[in-house]
């Protein structure tokens, strides 16, 4: 797993691979507790969520949608490439997506928390942009084929955000101050209760222990490295697309419930 450096021993923080590895086991923990908690007491609702990590409603779209998806792969992606280049930074590919290569271009750099929250935004925006294009196309087309794949990059970007290494969010994490992870849990877990999204559950499962390490000053506020202007850029946008996305995926995967049905004569 990629890390930050290690700081001196002179410093009053535990080491980043060791908040990292924190992190992680608080998350999972948590995120395990929360779908045994669902299973015992709201399966329905679990249900629909695990609906969406099945292969729904793309069989009826055949190969189109295995090039749809490769397609938002490779969008996704060269989002990142783009931005790591226009930074003058050595590309490096890794053949395994959600956000891999995002880690493999900076993990071997010095860390800057601005640059790394550049490059781990940069492939969610551009996923997002062809997510809400295919849905446009939907409205001109009335093409369900149009607003499932709008659906699949719902889901894909959002679970990119999820603040872990080796995905995206992981590099966007370290800019963001601890007011922000704060409010920005609140506003997921109200779209949590209003619609529920099990990606959604994950990212909110790993940021609740990133924002107790910050309160216990096990970890170091990063975010300060930042100017006041590229820390609203990076807060506002991060949660932006995660309640954004959350919403826009489950609302579109409901209503792909009636519609591929419909356009299938069935």
């Amino acid at each position: 797993m990629a890390s930050e450096p290690e700081k001196s021993p002179a410093s009053p923080f535990v080491s980043p691979d060791r908040l990292w590895a924190e992190q992680l086991a608080i998350g999972l923990g948590l995120w395990m507790g929360l779908l045994i908690f669902m299973a015992c007491f709201h399966a329905p609702l679990l249900f629909v969520g695990m609906s969406v990590l099945t292969t729904g409603y793309l069989p009826a779209y055949g190969w189109a949608s295995a090039v749809g998806i490769f397609l938002h792969l490779v969008i996704h992606e060269a989002g990142t490439f783009l931005v790591a280049r226009r930074l003058k930074l050595p590309l490096s590919f890794r053949l395994f997506a959600f956000g891999a290569n995002a880690t493999a271009i900076l993990q071997s750099q010095p860390r800057q928390i601005w640059r790394d929250a550049v490059v781990g935004m940069a492939g969610p925006v551009t996923g997002v942009t062809a997510s809400l294009l295919c849905a446009l196309v939907y409205d001109f087309t009335d093409n369900p084929f149009f607003l499932g794949m709008a659906c699949v990059g719902y889901f894909y970007n959002l679970f990119t955000l999820i603040p872990i290494l080796d995905l995206e969010g992981g590099w966007i994490a370290p800019a963001i101050a601890p007011q922000a992870w704060l409010l920005g849990l609140v506003l997921s877990l109200l779209e949590l209760t209003h619609n529920f999204n099990l990606v959604l559950l994950c990212v909110v499962s790993f940021a609740i222990p990133r924002l107790l390490l910050l309160l216990r000053a096990r970890a170091p506020r990063t975010d300060l490295d930042c100017t006041n202007r590229q820390r609203l850029i990076i807060n506002i946008g991060y949660f932006l697309m995660v309640v954004g996305l959350a919403w826009l995926a489950s609302t579109t995967f409901e209503a792909l419930g009636h519609l591929v049905p419909e356009a299938m004569g069935d």
